[in-house]
């Protein structure tokens, strides 16, 4: 299934978390062989459907890993040392100042291979929930990409240091709805042995 304009009535756009590198795994994933392209680009190729997303790198380096999708953004965040909170807040700036999309998805760069249904499913959910955020749950395993409802952002735009986006809405769960997948959640990739398994 494609992500398309019709499965998904609320406009949304993404946050790409690829400064890394997640503790445990190897420090050059990002410009990893998946696909025949870089592991973040293939990534990032994945949402060309969605109308704006910000991909918060490390360094320039990485930047030229992105491709030039029309649909990205590259943000070099020089804060990305001071924890796991620094890119999400910098990706979410951006939507916040240069775009009108209603919602954002959390995607980080270890957790690939996210079906496009996935995303489908997530953002038809949100254009009917009464919360804020969504959540998927596969088959009984609660998992990502989280989808953040614009009025929620401000939150986390005064985040620091390291922030478990999980743990942090487990203890909201006001805020939350879960939308059940029957598929086995996106593998998590974090060497390059898991990244060519996945590829193969």
């Amino acid at each position: 299934m494609e992500f398309t304009e019709e499965l998904t009535p609320s406009r949304v756009g993404a946050v790409v978390v690829a400064t890394g590198p997640t503790p445990g795994a190897a420090p050059t994933l990002a410009e990893e062989n998946w696909g025949g392209r870089p592991l973040l680009r293939g990534v990032v190729e994945r949402l060309a459907e969605i109308e704006v997303v910000a991909v918060v790198v490390r360094d320039d380096a990485a930047a030229e890993l992105v491709g030039d999708a029309a649909n990205v953004v590259v943000i070099v965040d020089p804060e990305w040392t001071e924890g796991t909170a620094a890119p999400i807040r910098a990706g979410l700036d951006y939507l916040t100042h240069s775009s009108d999309v209603e919602a954002a998805f959390i995607i980080p760069l270890d957790t690939p291979d996210i079906p496009a249904a996935a995303l489908a499913e997530l953002a038809a959910a949100h254009a009917e929930a009464e919360t804020t955020v969504v959540v998927p749950k596969y088959r009984y395993i609660r998992g990502g990409p989280v989808l953040l409802g614009r009025d929620i952002w401000p939150r986390f735009l005064g985040a620091e240091g390291d922030l478990d986006l999980e743990h942090f809405l487990l203890a909201h769960p006001q805020w939350v709805t879960e939308v059940r997948l029957d598929w086995a959640p996106p593998r998590r990739v974090l060497t390059i042995n898991d990244l060519a398994e996945l590829a193969g």
